[in-house]
C-alpha cells in the first residue's frame, strides 16, 4: 500500500512518462529506471520513435508492489 502523499503526487503525473521524466520523480539516475524496464519488474514500452513510456496506472502498481518507495 502506499501513503496518499505518494498516490497523489502520482495522479499529478503525465498519464504516460519517459524513463527521464520518472527519474526525476523518483530522484534516481535513469539507469535505475531502465534497469527495472529489463527486468519486467516495471511495465513499459517503445512508442514509434523509439522511445520508452511507462504508464502512470503502472507505475501505481510497481509502488503498490514496492513499499519501501
Amino acid at each position: 500500500m502506499i501513503s496518499d502523499i505518494l498516490t497523489e503526487k502520482i495522479e499529478n503525473l503525465p498519464a504516460i512518462l519517459s524513463i527521464t521524466e520518472l527519474a526525476n520523480f523518483f530522484s534516481v539516475h535513469y539507469k535505475t529506471v531502465y534497469r527495472q524496464i529489463l527486468s519486467k519488474e516495471l511495465p513499459a514500452w517503445k512508442d514509434d520513435e523509439g522511445y520508452w513510456c511507462i504508464a502512470r496506472s503502472d507505475l501505481v502498481k510497481f509502488c503498490s508492489r514496492n513499499s519501501n518507495l
